[in-house]
């Protein structure tokens, strides 16, 4: 189990740091459409290998999650389960969420089409960051991890749910805005990451098994 763990935990940090790169890379490449387009900037040509490469990054962000629910940050309880379901579920409908867009690239960034399609994404991220608010809600309230690590599913589904989506909305994906705030959610999920790496680690678990007894 540490191993699938350690795995998931690498998964999260890289499918971030590539999240990052590649939002990076739509910031900075000369727009071939108008900025009323799906793709813009990009071709819808170039469109479909980016929803690709950003779908890869979703699925190891999901990894991330995963790993988060199937370590000790919580107790077994049906609330952890079904929270835990939750985010998982949600972080795996992001992955296609981002792959259905490749039928609406040509469309308008405002078509009908692409707010259908859009919906699995949105979808996704909805269910990911309740789960994720709950699992954190729970941790910081059972303390089996250290608080600033405990309060990382929290922080970043509370983060998502009233910064990423409303800034998002408001400036469109390719904005600026959208951009830091994305990134910081990516940092986040790359810290989970971290977190899962070194809490499921023998030595993580003995420092842990310390702080429980000083707390006590």
């Amino acid at each position: 189990m540490t191993t699938l763990l350690r795995r998931c935990g690498l998964g999260a940090i890289a499918g971030a740091a590539l999240a990052i790169l590649g939002n990076a890379f739509l910031f900075v490449v000369n727009p071939a459409v108008p900025d009323d387009r799906l793709s813009y900037p990009l071709s819808p040509q170039a469109y479909v290998p980016m929803q690709l490469f950003l779908a890869l990054t979703q699925a190891l962000l999901a990894a991330g999650v995963v790993g988060l629910v199937c370590s000790d940050v919580v107790r077994p309880s049906r609330a952890a389960r079904i929270l835990g379901g939750l985010a998982v579920v949600g972080m795996l409908l992001t992955v296609p969420g981002e792959l259905v867009l490749i039928l609406v690239r040509r469309a308008a960034g405002d078509a009908s089409s692409v707010g259908t399609a859009s919906s699995v994404f949105g979808l996704g991220a909805l269910l990911a960051d309740i789960g994720l608010t709950g699992i954190g809600v729970i941790a910081l309230r059972q303390r089996r991890w250290p608080r600033p690590w405990a309060a990382l599913p929290l922080v970043l589904g509370i983060f998502q749910l009233f910064v990423v989506t409303p800034v998002s909305i408001a400036f469109g994906f390719a904005g600026v805005a959208s951009n830091v705030v994305i990134g910081i959610a990516d940092v986040l999920t790359a810290l989970i990451g971290v977190a899962v790496i070194r809490l499921s680690s023998p030595a993580g678990q003995v420092s842990r098994t310390g702080a429980r007894s000083v707390d006590a």
